[in-house]
């Protein structure tokens, strides 16, 4: 049986003592100690634009398996370095222009929050009706110097 463990290890000099911890968490099945056994496998993304785009959408490919009653996550992280230029991250609808239709009553779009160069994260995902969609955003991108992402879904 597969096993998908999660290690955050952070350390900062913040305050005089510093801080230091370690995290592991074992992704299981929904409901049980077993653990995850699919992948999407390791993708990448390049971002030529600055438009509002989906990066998985609810209830199409991959996410026809993951639904409410079932465990998964998603890793994304901006592969870029520069420290001035993000992709903003949310759920929802994609407006698919420049303009995302932020934080909608009806869910049509909520962000999430911002990933700059070397930014990455792990969320919980619940692909479920069009507010589970995962939406992308470039805060600045060319088709001469795009943005670049990579992703992977962990799922049941």
């Amino acid at each position: 049986m597969a096993t998908i463990n999660a290690t955050m290890s952070l350390s900062s000099d913040i305050s005089e003592y510093g801080l230091s911890f370690s995290k592991t968490m074992q992704m299981n099945k929904a409901g049980s100690v077993d653990g995850l056994e699919l992948t999407t496998g390791l993708a990448r993304r390049s971002i030529t634009n600055t438009n509002h785009v989906d990066l998985l959408t609810a209830g199409a490919g991959i996410a026809v398996d993951v639904t409410a009653s079932k465990s998964a996550k998603v890793y994304i992280k901006n592969v870029g370095t520069d420290a001035t230029t993000y992709i903003n991250v949310g759920f929802g609808n994609a407006s698919t222009s420049g303009t995302a239709t932020v934080n909608d009553n009806d869910a049509t779009f909520f962000e999430l929050g911002r990933l700059y160069g070397g930014n990455w994260m792990l969320i919980p995902w619940i692909a479920t009706s069009t507010t589970g969609d995962i939406t992308i955003q470039a805060s600045v991108a060319t088709t001469a110097a795009p943005q670049n992402i990579e992703y992977m879904v962990f799922f049941e």
